[in-house]
């Protein structure tokens, strides 16, 4: 069974931002849409862009090396139906915001 990790807390984030974090040795982009939080695999599937530093538009956010769009809330890639990243459970429990660690 996996469990929850805290990686960061309310207020660490910006409100139509993100942030790159770590879950173990796995990258993820961590965003704020308007107060609730989502992750996703911080790699773009298209050329390994960093998507925690890409612009985010609503829930869109856009892979600042080509432009490829992605929505965090379901890690569907708008831009080449191919392509999706890698969604992570998020919890807020009080101040912290947790992750569900993949099982192994």
């Amino acid at each position: 069974m996996s469990e929850f990790v805290k990686v960061a807390r309310v207020g660490d984030i910006a409100p139509g931002t993100g942030k790159t974090l770590y879950l173990g040795a796995t990258p993820v982009a961590l965003f704020n849409v308007d107060g609730q939080y989502y992750a996703i695999h911080n790699d773009c599937p298209h050329e390994d862009g960093p998507l925690g530093e890409g612009s985010l538009c609503g829930s869109v956010v856009t892979c600042p090396l080509h432009a490829y769009e992605f929505d965090v809330c379901s890690g569907e890639c708008l831009t080449d139906s191919a392509y999706c990243v890698e969604r992570f459970e998020v919890r807020v429990e009080g101040t912290d915001i947790l992750l569900r660690r993949p099982a192994p």
